[in-house]
């Protein structure tokens, strides 16, 4: 029964809040379009003028293409291409040259008296890069009235899984990240308001804000309390230091990435990783674990650059890594250091919940008081084991960074230095 109503609320949630442009969409069309009847959905096959897709861009802007799963890609030699047919002496030609546009609503209706086809909690799922470009033309005041683009309808009847497929599959034709492929899924949608309530935006597709106008950054500012600096999480990334973190599996977070959004079906993760576990408590402090990593992890690199092959490299490195990882394993930092953001985040996680016992909301605060000191004890354990079980650590740096064998005979050799106190310093003591 508990089951049962999570999913019913999970359903009406995700309805609710699933990317689509309130206001019906109207197309005035004196033709009937073709409407065929095929498996779950019905499809509409039309043409519309360049301009009212424009004009629809204009008014909507990336509203209209949040399930499109790509980003503008800015002034491509494709999307070139698409501009300079629009205004071009080609103009005629469009309706022939462009793959077209392809919206994907809840229901759609054409009538005969008005000849106008309505369209209902529209989205765009394929053609964006044609609308922006059509869009930019228009702006310019070279957009050519005679322009005509061929359009489909799809009707989901809010059905959420072939609505989802529709919008994967239309993105086949080119390769895309499995991330960008379940930027709409329920589960992403259900994060991204999750998070937004606390105050952090979810990036869902990769790009999305740098394509993003100074007004649509106002309105993520405004929907969640806060500026943008500092409360944006990628999904893609944040995924990774989840994984890493409390899903326990840093293995697949860096050698693996693409399988946290593929399908347990198909090999991958997804609905083990993107299950009720996963909250949006939990994403926000496995990023800020990552965050912290990765700006010790650039400290190094940035050092790295400056140095100079007469530099001595225990001295350029000591005030970083602390004296015994710069004294007794210089030769391997170079190795290890570039490598190990995520392995740190998992074996960091491993050590303050499991073995220190603390309360994982605790750990963004305890990072910021004591985790350079954390980082350093880390690293030394790392090193020292791999120095001392060489048949455990006979592979590379980059390969061992990225095995869960290695990563767990370093959690079993933590957890023996916490209870016999050895070297690595507990958070919290001085």
């Amino acid at each position: 029964m508990h089951h049962g109503l999570l999913a019913i609320l999970q359903e009406m949630f995700y309805q609710q809040n699933l990317p689509a442009v309130k206001d019906p969409l109207k197309f005035q069309s004196p033709r009937q379009p073709y409407t065929v009847r095929s498996g779950v959905a019905d499809c509409y096959l039309f043409h519309v003028t360049g301009q009212v897709l424009a004009e629809l861009y204009d008014k909507h802007g990336e509203g209209l293409l949040q399930r499109n799963i790509r980003v503008d890609q800015g002034e491509t030699a494709t999307n070139k291409a698409i501009e300079a047919t629009c205004v071009g002496k080609e103009s005629l030609n469009f309706l022939h040259f462009n793959n077209g546009v392809t919206f994907l609503c809840e229901n759609a209706g054409y009538d005969q008296f008005l000849q106008m086809l309505t369209v209902d909690k529209a989205q765009v799922v394929n053609g964006g890069q044609t609308i922006r470009a059509l869009h930019r033309a228009m702006k310019r005041g070279s957009l050519k009235p005679d322009v005509l683009v061929p359009a489909r309808i799809i009707t989901s009847s809010g059905d959420k899984d072939f609505a989802n497929n529709v919008a994967v599959n239309q993105n086949n034709q080119n390769p895309m990240g499995a991330s960008f492929l379940r930027s709409n899924d329920q589960r992403v949608v259900q994060l991204d308001y999750a998070l937004a309530s606390l105050g952090w935006h979810l990036e869902r597709r990769d790009g999305e804000l740098s394509s993003a106008t100074p007004e649509d950054k106002a309105a993520i500012e405004a929907r969640i309390g806060h500026g943008l600096d500092g409360r944006i999480i990628r999904l893609k990334e944040g995924a990774q230091a989840y994984t890493a973190t409390f899903y326990g599996q840093p293995e697949v977070a860096k050698k693996n990435p693409a399988k946290i959004f593929l399908s347990v079906s198909d090999g991958g993760n997804y609905e083990r990783i993107f299950s009720a576990d996963l909250t949006a408590e939990k994403m926000i402090i496995a990023h800020e674990i990552k965050t912290f990593v990765d700006d010790f992890v650039r400290r190094f690199a940035s050092i790295r650059r400056k140095l100079q092959a007469s530099d001595d490299i225990v001295a350029a490195y000591e005030p970083l890594l602390g004296n015994e990882v710069a004294t007794g394993h210089k030769d391997a930092i170079h190795q290890v250091l570039p490598q190990c953001a995520l392995f740190l985040c998992g074996t960091i996680y491993k050590d303050l919940v499991d073995f220190q016992k603390k309360d994982p909301a605790e750990i963004p605060k305890l990072l910021q008081k004591d985790g350079v000191a954390l980082i350093q004890a880390h690293l030394l354990n790392i090193l020292n084991y791999a120095k001392n079980n060489k048949s455990k650590a006979d592979r590379s740096w980059p390969v061992l960074l990225k095995s869960n064998a290695f990563f767990s005979y370093i959690c079993a050799y933590l957890e023996g230095v916490r209870k016999g106190n050895g070297s690595a310093m507990a958070v919290g003591e001085s």
